[in-house]
């Protein structure tokens, strides 16, 4: 069940806590150049980007599912260290300091069909 709360009260409780953490612009252009290659494909249809204070989220879904077919997570760690986390489900594929590397797996590799 969704909850209705006014703008000025949700204003206000951000300013007490912590921020949320957010991806930045060069990270979200990484994010949609992936999801655009594989959208001119077919293969995707739709994402959603989900903030709050403990991690930023990049949900992608192949169609009109609850679930999201992939989902890309930054995080702060225990040391103030930013990682990525990408998922296949509940699945972890990859974990990284990196965004870049952390996308590899998204990425698809060319192969030989007939030679």
């Amino acid at each position: 069940m969704t909850t209705v709360v006014s703008l000025a009260d949700y204003k206000r409780a951000a300013r007490l806590g912590l921020p949320d953490i957010c991806f930045n612009k060069r990270e979200l252009d990484q994010l949609l150049t992936v999801y655009s290659r594989r959208v001119m494909n077919g293969e995707w249809k739709d994402y959603a980007i989900r903030h709050d204070p403990t991690m930023a989220a990049f949900l992608i879904y192949r169609n009109n599912s609850r679930q999201p077919a992939f989902t890309v997570i930054k995080r702060q760690t225990s040391s103030d260290k930013t990682e990525f986390l990408v998922f296949h489900g509940r699945e972890r594929l990859k974990r990284s300091a990196s965004l870049t590397d952390a996308l590899s797996v998204l990425k698809r590799k060319l192969k030989l069909v007939k030679k």
